[in-house]
């Protein structure tokens, strides 16, 4: 398989790819894109200056984006990246996590205002939301365009407004929402104009989670994608050493093994396996010992998941399977690093509803009411130490790994027939 290929022929199908679109009346159409449109401007003008009755008007700060503006500003006066950063508008000092590249994409930022990064930072995230979303419903098989783009709509204003991943990134000006943009842009198209793989080994340069999407270019067995990626992240370190040899010496010798730079992993945001196993006071040995265990035994159904999800034709639901495993093993997931549950959310419900699966369709209730109320947040309220919690409290801020865990074995265990393309007349709205 050549790495511009990316959906093997679909087979036909044994079971139907689903209930038949019926026709809707034109004023259901109508007022249903007014309210997508509404919904979506209020999320926008919400995030960018705030809105009468849901956010004081004016700037909102930006804690996680400050930060990278400092690093970026120490990278380009040539000062010492990894130790101590001036001050964050707040007073306090934050140290710089991220490779030495990061600080160099970062560093345009420190010349304008914190305003201005912050207004770019997240138009740039909001964009790059929609650009997934849209880029999954075509994978999915979704037409027309018109349907999808109204679709994507739908999602964007939902996500920005009550899902607690995406609501988190925009208000700590995280760049998690980009970087998910570029690794679907890397996956999901049929083809591409760039060798695939050059995307996810630049991402991964940028901040190291990433890699674990070559899963996804193995088990296609797209082996030239991931010698591609494997190639981009070393062509982009490369350069991040060129740029500042200190610092990335530093950091590739240092500061990488060095945990207690990015908190502590029983911090109840921390939502992976890792971040269960601390919460029930487990000391670091045993704790270790039993995260390889379990993530070995995740990988496992993952592996069997994206396998059938290959099979089926549904390239989506293999690369979001994936991202469900990263955010699982990964040592610290903070929870707004889950912003691959929006698109896996939204392919469990194509598939469930295409496959007539009940469970699939009511894994995507629960994820959304889980990411709506963010129990980890309600919970850890004046003990942020997440230690010396009873059983029942720890569970219920662990929502986000018990929904992706039962979630995966779902995929892993449900029937996945290949799907049938669907016709055009078959998903138009009329």
């Amino acid at each position: 398989m050549t790495s511009s290929d990316t959906n093997r022929p679909v087979a036909e199908a044994s079971e139907p790819a689903g209930p038949t679109r019926r026709r809707w009346p034109l004023w259901a159409v109508a007022s249903s894109r007014v309210v997508v449109v509404v919904a979506a401007a209020v999320g926008v003008l919400f995030h960018l200056n705030g809105f009468p009755g849901l956010r004081t008007l004016g700037e909102h700060y930006r804690l996680d984006l400050d930060v990278y503006r400092l690093g970026g500003e120490v990278f380009a006066r040539g000062g010492d990246l990894y130790g101590q950063l001036p001050p964050i508008a707040t007073g306090t000092t934050l140290p710089f996590t991220y490779p030495p590249i990061a600080a160099a994409l970062f560093s345009p930022l420190s010349k304008v205002s914190l305003y201005a990064a912050s207004m770019t930072v997240t138009s740039l995230s909001m964009l790059a939301l929609l650009a997934t979303v849209v880029l999954t419903l075509i994978s999915l098989g979704v037409r027309p365009r018109t349907l999808v783009w109204w679709s994507a709509g739908a999602v964007f204003a939902v996500s920005v407004l009550v899902l607690e991943p995406v609501t988190s990134t925009l208000n700590y000006g995280q760049i998690n929402i980009v970087l998910m943009m570029f690794v679907a842009l890397d996956c999901l198209p049929k083809k591409t104009p760039w060798p695939r793989g050059v995307l996810i080994g630049l991402v991964a340069a940028v901040k190291l989670t990433p890699a674990v999407f070559v899963l996804f270019f193995l088990l296609r067995k797209d082996f030239r994608a991931a010698v591609v990626s494997a190639l981009s992240f070393a062509v982009f370190t490369a350069f991040g050493f060129a740029l500042t040899w200190s610092d990335s010496v530093k950091y590739w010798t240092e500061t990488i093994i060095d945990s207690d730079r990015i908190g502590g992993p029983a911090y109840p945001a921390n939502q992976s396996i890792t971040g269960v196993l601390a919460r029930l006071g487990m000391d670091e040995l045993p704790r270790s010992i039993l995260w390889i265990a379990l993530s070995v035994g995740v990988l496992l159904v993952a592996g069997i998941a994206m396998r059938k999800a290959f099979a089926a034709g549904e390239i989506a639901l293999a690369l979001t399977v994936n991202a469900m495993f990263g955010l699982l093993v990964s040592p610290v997931s903070w929870s707004h690093h889950w912003v691959w549950a929006v698109p896996f959310a939204l392919v469990l419900a194509a598939v469930g509803y295409r496959r007539r699966s009940a469970l699939l369709l009511a894994l995507v209730a629960v994820g959304l009411a889980i990411m709506v109320y963010a129990p980890h947040w309600k919970l850890g309220e004046g003990r942020w130490s997440g230690l010396d919690w009873p059983l029942v409290d720890q569970f219920a801020a662990s929502a986000y790994v018990w929904w992706a865990l039962v979630s995966v074995v779902a995929v892993a265990a449900v029937k996945l027939s290949p799907r049938v393309t669907p016709k055009e007349s078959d998903t138009a709205v009329h």
